[in-house]
Order: structure tokens, then sequence, then C-alpha cells
């Protein structure tokens, strides 16, 4: 009996290595601490009670986008620093946003609980939340289907501080908020950057190279692509390359 829970327990384990190890992970962060969860990975601030960084991969095998769940936010059993609670956003006026949406793991149904915990929640308005963060997931899943999967890292702008905070754990607002996507089939990659007081626009509006990103948030974002590569996908990106029409 015990040899066969070990031998589950040592599947299990390299099964998520593996699934983890399908992650192009950022660079590391001073000062930060890094959790490893089944469907994403993210890089803690506890100075904002931010992310830094979220990465995971979206995949044509999320087919079903209207999949509602319920679900309630929870605190991160891995966190080990200050962190969000439900009670900091009562009374805020701002919603609680998650950086990895759970469509975004329907083929991991197990990692869906995970989406919910505190360390991927964010402050957003309601209107930011449904006409521009909104948006810019649905256009991602919709790329993805001519691709072997989307590498996306996202994030707050911690640049930008001072913040003003919300709760007891003095939960930053960010000003801006980032998102990056690699497409390594196609090889080619495209950012945006999101002013979280801004409530319309076109997504290509928002759209800038990766760079620039980098530039703006100081992480070296795709560091394990090739040098070449990354240097020309990140340099800039064709407009022609990418279907911003694709929600209509």
């Amino acid at each position: 009996m015990k040899n066969a829970l070990f031998l589950a327990l040592l599947c299990t384990t390299l099964t998520l290595r593996g699934q983890e190890s399908d992650l192009l992970l950022p660079s590391e962060m001073s000062r930060e601490q890094v959790i490893h969860h089944k469907g994403f990975t993210l890089s803690y601030n506890s100075s904002y009670v931010q992310p830094s960084w979220v990465a995971y991969q979206v995949t044509k095998a999320q087919v079903d986008r209207e999949m509602k769940v319920k679900m309630k936010f929870v605190d991160d059993p891995k966190i080990i620093t200050r962190s969000a609670d439900k009670k900091d956003y009562k009374d805020g006026g701002y919603l609680m946003a998650q950086f990895v949406n759970y469509l975004d793991l329907q083929q991991l149904p197990e990692a869906i609980p995970e989406s919910f915990y505190m360390t991927n929640i964010t402050p957003m308005k309601l209107a930011f939340y449904n006409h521009v963060w909104l948006k810019a997931e649905e256009m991602i899943r919709l790329w993805s289907a001519d691709s072997d999967g989307l590498h996306v890292v996202c994030g707050p702008i911690l640049a930008d501080a001072p913040f003003t905070t919300i709760g007891e754990n003095l939960v930053s607002i960010p000003k801006r908020y980032y998102k990056v996507v690699y497409d390594a089939k196609n090889q080619k990659a495209i950012g945006f950057i999101f002013i979280s007081s801004k409530s319309s626009g076109t997504m290509q509006s928002f759209a800038v190279s990766v760079d620039e990103v980098e530039s703006e948030v100081g992480i070296d974002l795709f560091p394990s692509v090739e040098d070449e590569l990354e240097k020309r996908i990140e340099a800039g990106y064709d407009p022609a390359e990418w279907d911003f029409e694709v929600l209509d």
C-alpha cells in the first residue's frame, strides 16, 4: 500500500512538473516569491500586494467560452508573505479581477479553483474590466486557434508606484497593466499596455512591442527564448500578423 501511494504521488508530481515546465517564465525578481500552480506561475511582490508577473498558456483546447463556475475567492496556501483578503475589497469600489481567467484553464480543470486564489487577484474598475481586460482575454483565446498554444505574461506595472491602496492589507491599485503574447509556432510576439482608468479604445490602440513593455516593467519577459529569436520578436510587431478584428 505504501509503495502504491508513493508511486501515485510521484506520478502526480512529475505530471505537475511537466505542466509547469511548458511555461516560459520571466526573469526572477529580487525579494519576490515565485509560486507555481497547476495552470500558471506567478512572482509575488508583498510590498504592493500584487504579483509583478503571472505566466500561463492559452490553447485552442479552451472551446467553451461561456462556461460559468461558482467558486469562492480564497487565500493562496503557498503564499508565505502578506497577501490580500476578500475583506480588503469590501466597500472599496473595485472588482476582484483575475490575472488568469478561469476560462483559460479549461484544459486543466483541477487548476480552475487556483485561479480564485487571492494572489491571482487585482482591483479593477467595472468599466475597465468589462470593456478592456475581458476583451483582451477573449481576443487572445481566439488567436490561439491558429497556434500550438500562446504563451502569455501579464501583470501590473509596479514601476508606477506610489499607489493608492484599499483595505487593511494596503492592496495597491495599479495605474496600468500589461500583457505580452508569444506565439512560438509562428515566431511572433506582441505586447499591450492598458491604462486602468481608460475603459474605451480598440485593442490595436493598446498594442506595443514586447521591448516597450519590458522597458516599462523592468522585467525580461522571455529569457528562455533563443537570443536571436528573442531580439527579433521583441523589437516590434507587424499589425498585419495579428487579427484585431477577430472579436467583430
